[in-house]
């Protein structure tokens, strides 16, 4: 179904049950309605001045109503895709446009007989089409109303179903007005001058029964809508006014005449009021929704910001004083030992960084910086990170990727989503087994990215299963490591670089996923780019100050046990913002490592104070932090900072900061994140 969830269909008029304020208010104005009826009865026949001014006033204000009443049904229609909305819709548009075909025909308004070729029985049987018409369509809306068959199918197929009831309703409008025009002798004379003959009596009881039988069927067609409520409303005050302008009066331009089209008007915009008030409810919802959806990503902003902090902060202890072990000798049960707390860390950090990368996915924070990417580039990248892991099971890794083909992607992201299929290809695989990138043209024109394993595959029920956040198939009972989100991560992020990622499998045979991505136009030229990290135990030859502002104990030991692979750097630190600015201001060190949350300022404002002074405007600062939130970063970076560092530290990442922060004269850090 096309239209929507159920409770978005419970929000419109023609689908809100009718409650007992409506009905009062309803009841309420129909009283009214019969009470100002009675009273205009007695004098409908009285003459009165012929207002010519009236009839292109009323009939204008008529027109313009009906055209915004069957404008918001087609609306509705557009959205709930109901048969019945559609009838409706095209009714109040026939109303308009008979209406504008009565007016142009009126004796004496425009011409002495009218205009297109009317004569004088011409705008009398345009009434009477006219309000026969509209009963017609509300007949049938009440009996389609529970009908529960839909225009279903693609939203263009709502704009064709509009456009043909509007060329049905423009057929029937000048087909009827032919009649009324030209073929006005075929018709019984119901006006004579400006007064009613004998037989207008019966053409009008007809008019008359139609609209009373669209009355009743509305009555009987339970349960009411707040729509089907106002609608009998609206055939009361037509009833009314069919009554009183060419049943209880005497001709044009008597009390009956003037109070009749009254009632026309009204009937013509109570339907319209309804709906004004709900579009105004519904744009109020709106924005209160918005606003609450706005305060909702804000509290998840807010929420990723304090867990990546909370769980990455002793995560830096744990994974960077491991690797200051490694550099120790060790027995091997103590090398094994230390393998095991970093192979610990990195699965707790891996599990951390997909699930802050699917809360950022559905909060819209996540920054994806789409560029012409060569395929084979990316590709190589991915496979020569996963070749270890795959030479422990003697996995073949072919790469059969070749051409100059161009995606639009994201480099890290797109490395991120080849990397885990890549791990995945090769820790379900088979020993001895192979896995195979390939790259194909797609039918759809896109690059279609295909990697191969002759794993187990995977059974065709459980396919539907396979993007389900921590759902691993039963491979946890396997004793293959994994955290169930790298797939559910990796579709998610294809999805924002505009792509699609599917999987083909055979039980037995393998697995086969194929990410497919737009291709690159008019593309620049492209260079691969490498970290250049120089080796986590070179020394080169790095002197200064580094001044460490931070108030956790294990990590300012961490950076002291970091700082003595470089013998020639002086570390100074500072567990309180205020400490740290006066030693900055007192020994003005070569770089500055400064942690965003300290006891007494935030680093944001420790950062801005350093900037505003003179005496340490210059001096690089490094902002180390475990929130990782890219908004944060670049909020940072734009504050004045030179680069950004998440924890847990990479020991090797950060020495080879530090060696370009200390050598550099003017050339600008890059950032880390």
């Amino acid at each position: 179904m096309a239209g929507g969830t159920a409770e978005g269909r419970r929000v419109f008029v023609s689908t809100l049950p009718a409650g007992p304020g409506e009905r009062r208010l309803a009841l309420a104005v129909v009283l009214v309605s019969v009470a100002i009826f009675l009273s205009a009865v007695p004098f409908a026949k009285v003459p009165l001045g012929q207002v010519w001014a009236f009839i292109p006033i009323y009939q204008s204000a008529l027109v313009v109503n009906d055209l915004i009443t069957a404008v918001l049904l087609f609306g509705q229609f557009g959205f709930l895709r109901s048969r019945a909305l559609l009838v409706l819709a095209g009714g109040y548009l026939f109303t308009a446009f008979m209406a504008v075909s009565h007016i142009l025909t009126f004796p004496g308004l425009f011409a002495p007989t009218g205009l297109l070729g009317a004569g004088p029985q011409s705008t009398a049987w345009l009434f009477m089409f006219w309000h026969g018409g509209f009963p017609l369509c509300v007949i049938a809306y009440a009996l389609l109303k529970n009908d529960t068959r839909e225009i279903d199918g693609p939203a263009g197929r709502a704009g064709v179903a509009i456009s043909s009831s509007i060329a049905v309703i423009v057929a029937v409008v000048c087909g009827l007005t032919l009649l009324a025009t030209a073929g006005q002798h075929a018709l019984p004379a119901i006006m004579r001058g400006h007064q009613y003959t004998a037989v207008m009596l019966s053409v009008v009881s007809t008019t008359w029964v139609l609209s009373l039988l669209a009355l009743v069927v509305l009555w009987r067609r339970r349960p009411h809508a707040v729509l089907d409520l106002w609608l009998m409303v609206v055939m009361c005050a037509w009833v009314f006014d069919i009554a009183l302008a060419a049943v209880l009066n005497a001709g044009r331009f008597d009390l009956g005449f003037y109070a009749g089209r009254i009632y026309g008007l009204l009937a013509a915009s109570f339907v319209l009021m309804v709906l004004l008030l709900e579009n105004g409810k519904l744009y109020a919802r709106l924005v209160q929704s918005t606003a609450e959806a706005e305060a909702a990503n804000r509290a998840k902003s807010d929420f990723l910001s304090r867990m990546s902090h909370e769980l990455r902060t002793p995560l830096n202890g744990i994974i960077g004083f491991s690797q200051l072990l490694e550099l120790d000798s060790l027995t091997p049960e103590q090398r094994e030992s230390v393998e095991h707390i970093q192979k610990g860390g990195r699965h707790l950090l891996t599990l951390i960084n997909e699930v802050l990368d699917i809360a950022r996915i559905e909060a819209g924070a996540i920054s994806i910086s789409l560029e012409p990417l060569p395929v084979t580039d990316v590709v190589g990248s991915a496979l020569d990170l996963v070749r270890p892991l795959a030479r422990g099971r003697r996995i073949t890794l072919v790469d059969a990727v070749a051409g100059d083909d161009h995606v639009m992607a994201d480099r890290q992201r797109l490395q991120q989503v080849l990397l885990n299929l890549l791990s995945n290809a090769v820790k379900y695989n088979r020993d001895d087994g192979r896995v195979e990138v390939s790259c194909t043209k797609a039918g759809s024109g896109s690059i279609r990215l295909a990697i191969r394993d002759t794993g187990r595959g995977i059974a065709p029920g459980m396919l539907e299963r396979l993007y389900t956040p921590f759902e691993r198939l039963g491979a946890d009972r396997s004793g293959v490591e994994g955290t169930g989100l790298g797939l559910a991560l990796s579709r998610r992020l294809v999805e924002a670089m505009h792509g699609t990622l599917h999987v083909e499998s055979t039980v037995g045979e393998g697995t086969t996923f194929a990410v497919e991505l737009p291709p690159a136009v008019g593309r620049s030229a492209v260079v691969a780019g490498t970290n250049g990290v120089p080796p986590f135990a070179a020394t080169p030859k790095t002197f200064g100050t580094l001044l460490y502002i931070e108030d956790n104990p294990a990590n300012l030991r961490l950076v002291e046990r970091i700082v003595s692979y470089r013998p020639g750097l002086t570390l100074l630190s500072a567990v309180q913002g205020r400490r740290g600015l006066e030693l900055a201001r007192d020994h003005q060190p070569r770089a500055i490592v400064l942690d965003l949350h300290l006891p007494d300022l935030d680093g944001t404002e420790v950062l801005a104070r350093l900037r505003g002074d003179p005496s340490t405007r210059d001096i690089p600062v490094v902002i180390v932090s475990a929130d990782a939130t890219p908004g944060q970063v670049t909020r940072l970076l734009a504050q004045g900072a030179d680069a950004y560092l998440t924890k847990p530290l990479d020991v090797s990442e950060f020495l080879a900061l530090l060696d370009r922060l200390f050598n550099r004269t003017a050339t600008p850090c890059a950032t880390t994140t």
